[in-house]
């Protein structure tokens, strides 16, 4: 109706196409989009991945953090809480296009003002097309302090994949150091440069297992029996098809990762 008085259509044939197509906008099928809401709150806590115990950066006290799950056209609201003290914060949505959204890319310095310490920032995009992503710290070395986590787009209702699958899983594999990201920062960027080397350990979907007996290292330090770094497995039921979904982010190391199946692995 604005339209039509600014413009000052004054052909009835006209007016009556304007509000035919008007209507027809209205009534035409929509897939119902919907909003994913996430609260999140990033901190250091002690945790031992690998039996060696040393602090990591947690989402609501977990590393990997929670998987977001979502389908094609969603909104996601991420409602991130930095709790770090000292520390600045900025997410990347690897993957994600933020098509109109640019400033929610989550890359400090570029898109985005870091988080600081104490504040809460509100991320809030679409997820336009279906797949795998992650998530990743984008603040000095965070993501190899353990701030990272998968991102699951599913397709609409009503759409078929090309293929069929059971259960949904999403495995994340990274590299582990036992120095913290300060000291690895440090020897970096200082003149006498020091290089940090080989990582201490591989984890699949943040766990795995470090020689606590052959590195001498005291229980309140390096403990096997742990069970935060009991080895991850994933239970199959016989008969049933899984969709894996893995992702790296590794910070040096070049993975391989293989399924052992009657003796013999399978790529």
């Amino acid at each position: 109706m604005l339209l039509c008085a600014t413009m000052h259509y004054q052909r009835v044939g006209i007016g009556l196409l304007l509000w035919s197509v008007f209507f027809t906008l209205i009534l035409a099928p929509t897939v119902d989009a919907r909003i994913r809401h996430y609260k999140w709150e990033v901190k250091y806590e002690f945790k031992s991945p690998d039996c060696y115990k040393k602090l990591a950066i947690t989402i609501n006290g977990r590393t990997p953090g929670p998987t977001i799950q979502a389908q094609q056209g969603d909104t996601v609201i991420v409602e991130l809480k930095n709790g770090l003290v000292t520390e600045n914060v900025a997410i990347h949505w690897h993957g994600i296009r933020q098509i109109g959204t640019p400033w929610m890319d989550g890359t400090e310095g570029v898109t985005q003002c870091p988080i600081l310490p104490g504040d809460t920032f509100i991320y809030k995009f679409v997820v336009d097309r279906p797949g795998t992503y992650l998530y990743h710290a984008h603040y000095g070395m965070q993501r190899e302090a353990g701030l990272y986590g998968a991102i699951r787009v599913l397709v609409p209702d009503g759409v078929k994949e090309p293929f069929s699958y059971d259960y949904d899983r999403s495995i994340i594999l990274n590299d582990w150091y036992h120095k913290s990201t300060f000291e690895q920062a440090a020897g970096l960027s200082s003149k006498s440069f020091v290089w940090v080397g080989e990582p201490q350990s591989l984890l699949i979907q943040g766990r795995g297992r470090f020689n606590c007996l052959a590195s001498g290292l005291q229980a309140d330090t390096c403990n096997s029996t742990n069970p935060e770094c009991s080895p991850y497995f994933l239970t199959v039921v016989p008969g049933k098809t899984y969709r894996l979904r893995i992702g790296s982010l590794t910070s040096l190391s070049a993975l391989n990762f293989a399924i052992e199946v009657n003796g013999s692995p399978d790529m």
